[in-house]
C-alpha cells in the first residue's frame, strides 16, 4: 500500500492505524472544533482508517505488512550482528510469498499521480506474478487520458483511486466548501463512471456505495469495473445507493471455500489480529495487543451489522449532526490522531484497568519505514519531548542505537525483535 494517503492537508498511515490533520486546532474534542476545514480533513482521513479496519481489503493488506516485518526480522538475525544494506527487499519464488504477495498488492493499489486530466479511454488488461509454485494470471485496469496541456498519459486504476475518491465523497458531500482535490485519483472513480455509464453517477452516493463494496475483495479495480459494466449492459435497476450494495453481494467467490463476503471479512479480521499479534511476544505488550483486537472486532462486527453505514456518514453532514460518524466513533474509537501543534490524542472506548502504550504500534510503522530506506529518522520526537520521555540527537539520526532505553517505544520494538546490534 501507498506509505501515506493524501499528505498534503493531513495524512493516513495504512495497517499502522495513524492519521495526521494539518492544523493547529486541537483535536482533544471534535464536538467544539467548528472550523470546516479541519473537520473535513478530519473526516477523510478517518475514513481511511474505516477503510483499514472494516474491509478485506485493508485487512488484507495489514497482513502483507506484517509479513514483510516478520520476514526481515528472520532474515537479519541470521545475519552477523553490525551495518546491513536498506532497502531489505524480500526474495522472488521464495516459500514465504512475501515477494508475490508485496507484487500482487503493488498490481491491486494501481497508480494515480496527482493531476487534472480529461478520461479517453479504458481497458481490462492483464500481466503475471509469480508465486513460489506457479506463474499467476491477474487483470488490471488501465485508463488513459489527456492533462490539460495537452500530454496523453495513462494510470491502473486500482484500490488507491477508490479509497481516495471513496474518502473525497464522503468529505465534499458532508462539507462542501472543502479543500478542492486533483481529479486522479480524488475524483478518479466518479470520472470513470463518466465515462462508462454517466447515469450511474447521476446519484454520486452510488459511486460512493460501489467504491466501499469493491473493498469487500483482495483486488478492487477490476471488481468496480465489471460490476459498473454489468450493471449497465444487464440494465439492473438501480433505485438507491443500497442497491449497489445487495447487487455486489451476489457476485460469486470461491477463496478457501468461503463463498460469501462476510465469511471473507470474518477471516480476514481474525487473521490480521493474529498477525498483529505476532508483533509481540511479551507479557508487557498485552495491554496493546487488547486495544488491537477489541478495536478491529468491534469495526468488523460494525459493519457486519451495519453495511451501509459509510452511506449514512455521507449523508448526515458536518459533525455537529453527523450521528453516524459519532456512532462508529464512540464504538470503535480512533486511530492515533497527530496535528501541527503538536498534539496527540486517541479515544478508546475499550480501555481496560491498563493504560497500553498506544504510541507503540507507531514506531512500529517508523522501523518499516526505516527497514525500506525511506528514512533514518524517528517521527516520534515531538511526541515523546511533549510526554516527557528523554531525546537526544540519535532521535533524528540512528534511532535503532536507542535500544537500552525503556521508554522509547523505536529502541523497545528493536530490542524485542532481537535487532539490538542491527545498524540500517
Amino acid at each position: 500500500m501507498k506509505k501515506k494517503l493524501n499528505t498534503t492537508l493531513g495524512f493516513y498511515s495504512p495497517s499502522f492505524l495513524r492519521m495526521h490533520v494539518g492544523t493547529k486546532l486541537s483535536l482533544v474534542n471534535l464536538n467544539v472544533i467548528n472550523d470546516d476545514f479541519t473537520e473535513s480533513v478530519y473526516l477523510h482521513e478517518y475514513v481511511h482508517f474505516i477503510q483499514d479496519i472494516t474491509t478485506s481489503y485493508g485487512l488484507s493488506n495489514i497482513c502483507i505488512t506484517v509479513d514483510y516485518l516478520k520476514f526481515v526480522n528472520n532474515y537479519l538475525i541470521k545475519q552477523p550482528k553490525g551495518k546491513f544494506v536498506v532497502p531489505v527487499l524480500p526474495i522472488p519464488n521464495a516459500p514465504d510469498n512475501v515477494h508475490a504477495n508485496l507484487e500482487f498488492s503493488k498490481i491491486y493499489n494501481g497508480s494515480g499521480d496527482d493531476d487534472e486530466v480529461v478520461l479517453t479511454g479504458h481497458q481490462k488488461l492483464n500481466t503475471t506474478v509469480s508465486t513460489n509454485s506457479h506463474t499467476q494470471t491477474v487483470p488490471y485496469i488501465q485508463v488513459d487520458y489527456i492533462t490539460n496541456s495537452g500530454h496523453k498519459d495513462s494510470f491502473e486504476f486500482g484500490a488507491l483511486c477508490i479509497v481516495e475518491n471513496m474518502a473525497f465523497i464522503i468529505e465534499s458531500e458532508c462539507y462542501a466548501n472543502c479543500e478542492p482535490s486533483p481529479d486522479i485519483p480524488y475524483k478518479s472513480a466518479e470520472k470513470l463512471v463518466e465515462l462508462i455509464f454517466p447515469e450511474f453517477g447521476s446519484d454520486r452516493l452510488n459511486i460512493l456505495a460501489l467504491c466501499d463494496a469493491s473493498l469487500k475483495t483482495f483486488h478492487p479495480g477490476p471488481f468496480f469495473y465489471d460490476t459498473l459494466i454489468n450493471i449497465r449492459d444487464n440494465k439492473i435497476p438501480i433505485t438507491k445507493p443500497e442497491d449497489v450494495y445487495d447487487y455486489c453481494n451476489q457476485a460469486v467467490i470461491n477463496f478457501n471455500g468461503i463463498t460469501n463476503f462476510n465469511s471473507l471479512l470474518d477471516k480476514m479480521r481474525n487473521d490480521a489480529i493474529l498477525q498483529i499479534n505476532g508483533y509481540f511476544n511479551d507479557p508487557q505488550f498485552q495491554p496493546i495487543k487488547t486495544w488491537l483486537e477489541k478495536m478491529i472486532n468491534s469495526a468488523v462486527d460494525y459493519r457486519i451489522a451495519n453495511e451501509t453505514f459509510p452511506l449514512d456518514i455521507a449523508r448526515q453532514g458536518k459533525f455537529s449532526t453527523n450521528k453516524a460518524f459519532a456512532d462508529f466513533l464512540s464504538k470503535v474509537g480512533t486511530p492515533l490522531v497527530t496535528n501541527d501543534i503538536p498534539e496527540t490524542t486517541l479515544h478508546d472506548p475499550h480501555i481496560g484497568a491498563t493504560t497500553p502504550n498506544y504510541s507503540t504500534i507507531w514506531a512500529i510503522d517508523q522501523i518499516h519505514s526505516v527497514l525500506w530506506g525511506w528514512q533514518r529518522n524517528c517521527d516520534l520526537l515531538d511526541f515523546c519531548n511533549l510526554s516527557g520521555i528523554k531525546t537526544d540527537t540519535r532521535c533524528t539520526a540512528e534511532p535503532w542505537e536507542r535500544h537500552l532505553e525503556t521508554t522509547c517505544a523505536f529502541g523497545q520494538m528493536w530490542r524485542h525483535w532481537g535487532l539490538t546490534g542491527y545498524k540500517p
